[in-house]
C-alpha cells in the first residue's frame, strides 16, 4: 500500500450533531487540482465529483464525508461537556477570534491489493484456472491548517466558520480547499468549552465514555488537560480540552467504513489563537440583508493543466438564498451549477454561513467599507501567511467600491463591494500549484 499525499487530496471539516468534531481534517481522495472556498465565503457539508474525476469546483467550494461517517452521530454528550445552559462564553471567544490546528488525515484501506478478472491476467486462480490481474490499493492522505473564525457572539449561540487550508505540493503553501459552519450553544460545543462546565465533569472510565484529566505537551508547553473519548463498534472520537480557558488542544479520531474497507485517521494539535482586529468588528450587517434575501452570482472557472498547455472553462451561476439572519451573522442555502460545453452540467447544493467576524463576506457593513483607504492592512494571519488589504477605495463603474484582497504566495481573492449598501459586487480568486492553476470570477446579477 503507498499513501498519496500531494496529488490534489482535499482536507475539508466535516462537523457531526450533538456538538461532536469528528474531524478537524479529512482527506478525500480526487486527483487533480485543489478545490474549496476563498476566505470570504463559507461552505457546509455538500458533493463533490465521484475520486479520480477532475472537479468542478463552485463558490463556495463543497465538502463530503467519507463513506460511514454519516451513521456516527453523537450520542447526547454534549450535554455533558456543556453543563450549565446559564452559562456564558468564555472572556477569550469574541467576534474576530481565530483558533488555528495543525490537521492530518488519511484513509486507510483493509488491505494492500485485489485482484481482478483479466483473460490476460498474470496471476491464475489454483482451482478455477481463472486469470486475474493484480491492483495495488492506495491511501489518500494530507495535511494542513485548520482555522476556527468566531462570526457572533449572541446572548445564546455562538456562530463559528471553521475553514480547511491544503500545503500545496505537501509542503507549502498553504491554499483554502473548503469550509463549514458551526453554530453551538454560547457556553461551547466542539472548539471550546467554557471552564467551569469543564471544572464539573467528573473523572469516567467506561466502555463506551473515557474521561480522565491529565497533563497535555504541544510544542513544550504543558496544559492542565482534560481528555473525552466515546467509542463505538466502528468508531473513536478523542478530544482534549484547556482546563484553564476551554479551548479544544487537539482531537484524534477514527472512522471505519461500512463495509469495512477503510479507515479514516485525522488528528489536529492546536498551534495558537489570537483576535483579528477588523474593521467591522461590533457592527451589525446592512439592513437589506434579511431571511428573504436571494442573490444570484454567474461568472466562470478555469482549470488551467501547466505542463499540458491546456485549459477547461465551466461556466457557473451561484444563487444563494438566506435563511436566518442575525445582526451579525447569515445563513443561507446555495444552489450551484457549473457548465462545460460537451459535458454534463454539475449542480450542487450547500447550507452557508457568513458574517462580522471574517475578514471578508457577501455583506458587510456601509460605515466600516467607507473609512477604508486604499494600501490599508486589515489583517496579517501568521498560520496561512494569508495578508487581508485594501487594494482599492474609491469611484469605480459610477458608485464608490472597495477592493479586498486576501492573498499569500500561492493563493489570491479580490472581493469588490458597493460603499453605499455594503454589497458584494464581484469576486475573484487564483489558485497556484506547481502543475495547475485555478481562476474564478463571479459578477452579482441584476443589480
Amino acid at each position: 500500500m503507498r499513501i498519496r499525499g500531494s496529488e490534489g487530496c482535499r482536507l475539508v471539516a466535516v462537523i457531526v450533531s450533538a456538538g461532536l468534531i469528528v474531524a478537524a481534517a479529512l482527506a478525500l481522495a480526487a486527483c487533480g487540482g485543489s478545490d474549496g472556498s476563498p476566505s470570504p465565503s463559507p461552505t457546509g457539508a455538500g458533493t463533490s465529483p465521484a475520486p479520480g474525476a477532475s472537479p468542478v469546483t463552485l463558490w463556495p467550494g463543497q465538502t463530503e464525508q467519507p463513506a460511514g461517517l454519516a451513521d456516527m452521530q453523537g450520542d447526547g454528550s454534549s450535554d455533558l461537556l456543556l453543563g450549565s445552559a446559564a452559562l456564558p462564553a468564555p472572556g477569550w471567544v469574541r467576534e474576530g477570534t481565530r483558533l488555528s490546528y495543525y490537521s492530518a488525515t488519511a484513509d486507510i484501506p483493509s488491505a494492500y491489493e485485489r485482484f481482478i478478472l483479466d483473460e490476460n491476467g498474470a496471476w491464475v486462480g489454483q482451482t478455477s484456472g481463472k486469470r486475474y490481474r493484480r491492483e495495488e490499493l492506495y491511501a489518500a492522505a494530507g495535511h494542513g491548517v485548520t482555522q476556527v473564525d468566531v462570526l457572533s457572539v449572541g446572548e445564546t449561540v455562538t456562530a463559528l466558520k471553521v475553514g480547511s487550508w491544503l500545503y500545496s505540493s505537501y509542503t507549502g503553501p498553504l491554499l483554502p480547499i473548503g469550509s463549514a459552519a458551526s453554530i453551538c450553544p454560547v457556553a461551547g460545543g466542539d472548539w471550546y468549552i467554557h471552564p467551569a462546565a469543564l471544572a464539573e465533569i467528573p473523572d469516567q472510565l467506561g466502555d463506551e465514555l473515557q474521561i480522565l484529566r491529565m497533563p497535555y505537551t504541544i510544542e513544550g508547553v504543558t496544559y492542565d488537560a482534560v481528555r473525552v473519548q466515546q467509542v463505538s463498534d466502528r468508531a473513536t472520537f478523542a478530544r482534549v480540552y484547556d482546563l484553564a480557558d476551554g479551548k479544544l488542544l487537539a482531537t484524534f479520531n477514527a472512522v471505519a467504513s461500512k463495509d469495512g474497507r477503510s479507515t479514516v485517521f485525522a488528528h489536529a494539535l492546536f498551534i495558537g489563537v489570537r483576535q483579528m482586529d477588523l474593521p467591522w468588528l461590533g457592527q451589525d450587517l446592512p439592513g437589506w440583508l434579511t431571511g428573504a434575501t436571494t442573490v444570484t452570482y454567474a461568472g466562470a472557472k478555469s482549470y488551467e493543466a501547466i505542463l499540458a498547455g491546456s485549459v477547461l472553462t465551466a461556466d457557473v451561476s451561484v444563487r444563494m438564498a438566506m435563511d436566518d439572519v442575525a445582526p451579525a451573522y447569515y445563513t443561507y442555502v446555495q444552489d450551484s451549477t457549473a457548465y462545460v460545453p460537451g459535458f454534463p452540467s454539475q449542480s450542487s447544493r450547500l447550507e452557508l454561513i457568513g458574517g462580522i467576524g471574517e475578514p471578508a463576506g457577501l455583506a458587510l457593513p456601509p460605515a466600516a467599507l467607507a473609512s477604508l483607504r486604499a494600501g490599508q492592512t486589515i489583517d496579517s494571519d501568521p498560520v496561512t501567511g494569508i495578508t487581508a488589504e485594501v487594494l482599492e477605495a474609491g469611484t469605480g463603474s459610477g458608485r464608490d467600491v472597495v477592493v479586498i484582497r486576501l492573498s499569500n504566495q500561492a493563493y489570491t481573492a479580490d472581493s469588490v463591494y458597493d460603499v453605499g449598501s455594503g454589497a458584494l459586487l464581484r469576486f475573484s480568486e487564483t489558485k497556484r500549484a506547481a502543475e495547475t492553476n485555478e481562476c474564478l470570477e463571479l459578477t452579482l446579477q441584476g443589480e
